[in-house]
């Protein structure tokens, strides 16, 4: 049962992400939101004992794998067709990558999500980035860690930094320079 509730409550975490994402024009990062989401849903479905979505739950994982957090750091895209088949192509290849490529990828995208200014809070974007980090190279999903499934554990980190973004208001502000790097000019 546990497994059930814990996809569950990614799927929510998610689910919610992505609407507030959709709330402030940033379809990309709604649908990074809306690939884990999808995953844990076919995810809690499978642990409920619907063994015929283990296949798809499988490909879902590695779709929002390989693209999810990328999409969440892309966040809005402004520009035409020709932009937003850019991003398409580009998720494409990153399906066809090693795993250590997109787990480059993903680091990366967790730097830009967490970066100062791409958010309203600073503080809340970096601890979901590094909850994000320490549930895949810490926690990790095979075996056990003190009596609970680490898949459990992986999934939970993964909510918690889903919510910690959601308290970051991603993307609600414009990315900056730190002050040291800026350019000053005095007004003659």
């Amino acid at each position: 049962m546990l497994p059930v509730i814990v996809e569950l409550l990614l799927t929510l975490a998610c689910a919610v992400a992505a609407w507030l994402a959709l709330r402030e024009r940033q379809g990309w990062r709604a649908l990074g939101f809306l690939s884990m989401g999808v995953a844990a849903l076919l995810g809690a479905l499978e642990y409920g004992g619907i063994g015929a979505v283990a296949e798809a739950h499988h490909l879902a994982s590695v779709l929002s794998g390989a693209v999810g957090l990328p999409l969440i750091a892309l966040g809005a895209l402004p520009g035409g067709a020709a932009r937003q088949l850019l991003v398409l192509l580009g998720c494409a290849v990153l399906l066809m990558l090693p795993a250590e490529v997109t787990l480059v990828s993903n680091l990366i995208a967790l730097l830009v999500i967490a970066w100062p200014g791409r958010s309203r809070h600073y503080l809340p974007a970096l601890l979901g980035a590094l909850l994000f980090i320490g549930s895949g190279l810490l926690i990790g999903a095979r075996g056990e860690w003190g009596g609970v499934p680490r898949r459990e554990l992986f999934h939970l980190g993964l909510t918690l930094a889903v919510a910690a973004w959601m308290v970051a208001g991603l993307g609600s502000g414009a990315p900056r320079l730190p002050r040291a790097w800026a350019v000053r000019h005095k007004s003659p």
